[in-house]
């Protein structure tokens, strides 16, 4: 009865687009279930590098950083150079993803420096 009126509001193109995932639900389910995963996996990544990021301030600068407010820390990450291969080499899976996107980014350097601007940092840094 459900599928009846369901069928007859969707029209004829809809009728075969149900059809087709109907016959492939599946595939379909599983791909979508891989992609989630990913995602989570994606988004520890980015926890493991911005932690990575802040150990690394915390002994480099931290003497420095102590007592700054989040646009002084701001100024001070514009200046430095921060070891972008190492934090590359922090993480083991290939993907990124920054904590409120579904978005998958390829775990590169112009992507880290991207995803993890001075504002980023600054703001997890005065966080902590």
């Amino acid at each position: 009865m459900i599928d009846a009126i369901l069928r007859s509001m969707i029209g004829s193109w809809g009728n075969w687009l149900l059809d087709q995932y109907i016959a492939n639900a599946l595939w379909i389910n599983g791909l979508i279930l891989i992609y989630a995963l990913l995602v989570v996996l994606a988004r520890r990544n980015f926890q493991m590098t911005l932690q990575f990021f802040l150990e690394h301030l915390q002994k480099e600068y931290g003497a420095q950083l102590q007592g700054k407010n989040k646009r002084q820390v701001t100024k001070f990450l514009s200046r430095v150079t921060l070891p972008w291969q190492a934090a590359l080499q922090s993480v083991s899976l290939p993907f990124i993803t920054p904590p409120n996107s579904v978005r998958l980014y390829l775990n590169t350097e112009a992507t880290l420096r991207k995803i993890f601007q001075p504002e980023i940092l600054a703001e997890a840094f005065t966080r902590q």
